[in-house]
């Protein structure tokens, strides 16, 4: 009966141990990030931000989603012509990585902070990957409401900014949410990349063709995200959403 009783005893804790064994596992284990390619095979990590899944980094594509070429803009070739009607280009460039304030101690690589896409490029439909696309204003309105909601009310672009690499008349960021927003800058109407560490310009879909303005999305010096009403002559960057 003694024996019978240990054996007992014996089986019980066995069963016991790989319950322990499983809770543990089941508990440690995380579902693999979401990861997204794009035409040129630039991988990038993504993060989910109550029900939107955003990409983690700026779009640094120079092909079409058809594996198309976009043509890469240049001074010497295109002169001031950012963006001419009379000679339609879909045109990207990369953000100034200069680093002319020494806000970083290592040089950066030269897609640090992404294309920036002039407004044929974004117009054509084909710069985000499959199952991705620009976002709409009310996309970037959905996150903030989502931040302001769970206690950032009021604080939402300090939320959103990178926690380095900002200029101290913008000043970093908490990165709250994990989502690198980086000062990107922006092109000016002329073709210049401008106010790289200063400010994140981020195109939206969302085009008036009366006043040919698009709605921007920046984080700048305020701690609230700006919306802000551009010539279609900027250029911008683009930060995908997960249809």
């Amino acid at each position: 009966m003694k024996k019978l009783t240990q054996c007992f005893i014996l089986i019980l804790l066995a069963v016991f141990s790989a319950q322990c064994s499983d809770d543990y596992n089941d508990s440690d284990t995380e579902a693999p990030q979401l990861t997204v390619t794009d035409a040129d095979g630039n991988i990038y990590n993504t993060i989910t931000i109550g029900n939107q899944t955003w990409m983690l980094e700026n779009l640094k594509t120079t092909k079409y989603n058809d594996g198309t070429p976009i043509t890469a803009y240049t001074f010497a070739t295109h002169g001031n012509n950012w963006l001419n009607f009379n000679t339609p280009e879909a045109l990207y460039q990369w953000a100034n990585t200069s680093d002319l304030n020494n806000v970083f101690d290592e040089e950066l690589p030269f897609d640090y902070y992404g294309a920036m896409y002039n407004h044929l490029a974004i117009e054509s439909g084909k710069l985000a990957p499959d199952g991705w696309r620009i976002p709409t204003v009310q996309d970037f309105v959905e996150l903030q409401n989502y931040i302001a909601n769970n206690g950032n009310s009021g604080n939402e672009a300090t939320a959103l900014k990178s926690k380095l690499g900002w200029l101290s008349s913008s000043g970093n960021g908490t990165d709250l949410y994990n989502f690198k927003g980086l000062p990107n800058g922006y092109v000016n109407t002329l073709g210049g990349p401008t106010a790289s560490e200063l400010i994140s310009t981020w195109a939206t879909i969302d085009f008036n063709s009366v006043d040919q303005t698009r709605k921007m999305v920046s984080l700048f010096d305020e701690a609230t995200i700006l919306y802000i009403d551009n010539s279609i002559k900027i250029g911008a960057a683009i930060r995908c959403i997960k249809e």
